[in-house]
């Protein structure tokens, strides 16, 4: 992924903006595999919900959230109505 700032993530996805704005470089969407500073994603499946998983994600580094509800965090967020809609939507926006 090329750096961008979470300001411009937000604007790309019209989403709202909450925290500081990072530069990131990476897009994460499993815990275990979470980069210091990376975006980590929080999907959401018939048998999961990453969401309850972003604790994890802060203790491994993740530097920000791409969440489809706020969050009680100490972490930048950008908030969306579907994040499985918004991750391929930035993944697009990327490719552009």
């Amino acid at each position: 992924m090329i750096s961008v700032t979470l300001s411009k993530i937000a604007d790309v996805l019209g989403a709202e903006h909450r925290g500081a704005d990072l530069t990131l470089d990476t897009v994460i969407t499993d815990t275990r595999k979470v980069t210091p500073g990376c975006l980590f994603v929080a999907l959401k499946g018939e048998r999961f919900d990453a969401h309850d998983f972003a604790d994890k994600a802060k203790a491994n580094g993740a530097g920000a959230l791409l969440v489809s509800r706020p969050l009680d965090i100490d972490l930048p967020q950008v908030i969306v109505k579907d994040t499985r809609q918004a991750f391929g939507q930035l993944a697009a926006w990327v490719r552009m």
